[in-house]
């Protein structure tokens, strides 16, 4: 039978990991999101200066048609390594993020979102992000020429003012939200011990014991968005993909997400032989037996 969604670790008591008793609880709603509050200032924002920032017109452009290839072909995504994000919101949340903000390789953006003149609090918010990545790509810069840093260790941030025929070209939406973000897509990660398999708290806390989430043939972008943030609230060891599944880095996934897909690791098991068989084998490395393994699917024949 072929199982649409496999939520895994539902109800485990009081098994060991490292030898000490520990419980793991259940995603108790496909609503739960997580949003990092932003603490910034909006007085204290300095105003973007775009004056450096090339401005892109052609929609027929080399930079137009990779974003294009991006939102349309999984083959291209895969390819290239890169994906999309976009709206204020999502990428200002984004660029608010060290670790994400690293993986962001270029930006689009209208100039009436950076004109200085909006109330909007995510645009203001936004307007000073932009100024921080490119101060960090200036640094980055600046310690490659003095031999600081290799080339590839700088990986700065390319941005640019789009038009708005421009940015309805980069957009996957009906109407432009007024950004776009390319970014690089983290790296699937099969965890190699128990140590790998437990999600780390804070300093002062204790560690969590592994909890993942399995997905089989689960295809809706937006459906696939939605657990992605139930499992950035429930502090998620991994998303782990089983063959048939949707692309987590289609932008439409990242755009229900709201962000969330950047925060959980994704293990991609996709187009693998016998992936549901790896799948438990590498959670068994984990301390967790496939007796442990719950799952909930939509066919109600009863079958397992």
């Amino acid at each position: 039978m072929s199982i649409i969604a496999i939520m895994m670790l539902m109800l485990l008591r009081n098994f060991r990991v490292g030898g000490t008793s520990t419980t793991i609880g259940f995603i108790t709603s496909p609503l739960l999101h997580h949003r990092r509050m932003l603490s910034i200032s909006t007085a204290s924002m300095s105003t973007t200066s775009p004056m450096s920032w090339e401005m892109i017109t052609n929609q027929s452009s080399k930079t137009v048609k990779l974003f294009k290839s991006i939102h349309k072909n999984k083959s291209k995504r895969n390819e290239s390594g890169l994906t999309i994000a976009e709206g204020v919101r999502l990428v200002t949340d984004i660029l608010s993020d060290e670790k994400s903000r690293k993986l962001v390789r270029r930006i689009i953006v209208s100039e009436s979102i950076i004109d200085g003149q909006s109330n909007n609090e995510y645009q203001q918010q936004l307007e000073h992000w932009l100024n921080v990545v490119e101060e960090e790509s200036r640094q980055r810069k600046a310690e490659f020429a003095s031999g600081i840093k290799n080339q590839d260790e700088i990986d700065p941030v390319t941005i640019n003012i789009g038009t708005d025929p421009v940015l309805t070209a980069c957009s996957g939406t009906v109407t432009t939200q007024g950004v776009v973000a390319l970014m690089e897509i983290p790296k699937s990660q099969i965890p190699k011990s128990l140590d790998a398999c437990t999600v780390s708290k804070t300093a002062n806390e204790s560690s969590k014991p592994p909890f993942y989430v399995i997905l089989d043939g689960l295809q809706d972008p937006g459906n696939v968005g939605t657990i992605l943030r139930s499992c950035a609230a429930s502090h998620v060891s991994a998303l782990i993909l089983l063959p048939d599944s949707c692309d987590v880095w289609n932008p439409k996934a990242i755009r229900a997400a709201m962000g969330a897909s950047f925060r959980v690791p994704v293990i991609d098991l996709n187009g693998r032989n016998g992936a549901l068989s790896e799948a438990l084998e590498m959670l068994n490395d984990c301390g967790i037996e496939s007796d442990r393994v719950f799952a909930a699917t939509m066919d109600d024949t009863g079958d397992g």
